[in-house]
């Protein structure tokens, strides 16, 4: 009975509940793939230019610059001024792998604290900081729920477990902000600015709109002729559903419901499928490929310095 304590019960459960929440979207959304045509997805690679390509990758390194403003929050808290070149890779390479990996933000969160340790003083509890501030990142999402909510959540009233996730997403700021009205000394510093709880909120919220922005431009990048209005609220939705299902970058979840939303407003289930595929190549692959050399170049220079 000793496997059944409640660490082993919360391991068992981060694998199996996301594999569950993929299988019974999978489930819902299986008509999808019945008629799935590649020679469509051909047609579409074949009109590709390297140009657009380029293009696309450039959008979805734009699409990750909100970001970079968490890292300058961060570092005025800490009360540290660094060369703007050096905190936009220890930005970028934060961002860029908290993204891929997932997990709450853990991959950024344990690049900031490497990076940041070295230029706090000892008395700054920086990782409980760090950790904070990760706890803003779906704020921003969590207001576009609201949105969608009462405007395209239709669109999936034959799934209810995606109405459940934007619900769910929906509710995590306005409890986010009952939780800091008791926790007066929230950042654990004295002599704070006020206000940087609303700059948090600002810079999340554009976050998830150059996300939307991003994908919109990889759209028309391929020739698919989609109002912004429309397809940002099924990326809003998929988000909450990759959200939700704890897979890393939403992989499979995010997916699902995109393709879902997209054809019904018209755009077919191949087309989708490849504007997936630039996403991630473009806000995930690409960013992580330019900033691992940093990162790598980060680790064994400290390595070097500690055995001189």
């Amino acid at each position: 009975m000793s496997f059944l304590n409640r660490k082993n019960v919360y391991k068992v459960a981060k694998i199996f509940v996301p594999f569950l929440i993929l299988f019974l979207i999978g489930f819902e959304a299986q008509g999808l793939f019945k008629d799935f045509n590649w020679d469509l997805i051909n047609h579409y690679l074949d009109r590709l230019s390297i140009q657009n390509i380029v293009m696309m990758l450039i959008i979805g390194l734009i699409a990750l610059v909100p970001m970079y403003f968490y890292d300058v929050i961060l570092l005025n808290l800490f009360h540290v001024k660094l060369p703007k070149s050096k905190l936009l890779f220890y930005s970028l390479s934060a961002n860029a792998y908290s993204n891929l990996v997932g997990f709450g933000g853990v991959a950024g969160a344990t690049l900031r604290s490497y990076y940041y340790r070295r230029y706090v003083p000892d008395t700054v509890p920086y990782i409980r900081i760090i950790a904070k501030l990760s706890l803003f990142y779906l704020t921003g999402l969590s207001i576009f729920s609201w949105i969608v909510i009462f405007s395209n959540l239709h669109v999936y009233k034959e799934i209810p477990l995606i109405k459940l996730a934007v619900w769910a997403i929906a509710v995590y700021t306005p409890l986010l902000m009952v939780l800091f009205s008791f926790r007066k000394k929230f950042w654990s510093l004295e002599n704070l600015k006020k206000g940087y709880i609303s700059e948090l909120i600002t810079i999340s919220i554009f976050e998830w709109l150059f996300v939307g922005i991003c994908i919109w431009g990889i759209a028309h990048l391929l020739d698919v002729a989609i109002p912004f209005s429309i397809i940002f609220p099924v990326v809003i939705i998929s988000a909450c559903a990759g959200i939700i299902s704890l897979i890393p970058g939403g992989i499979g979840s995010f997916d699902l419901v995109f393709l879902i939303g997209m054809e019904t407003h018209g755009i077919p289930a191949e087309v989708s499928l490849l504007i997936i595929m630039f996403y991630r190549l473009s806000y995930y692959i690409f960013p992580v490929l330019i900033c691992t050399p940093f990162v790598f170049y980060q680790f064994w220079g400290n390595r070097k310095t500690k055995h001189i």
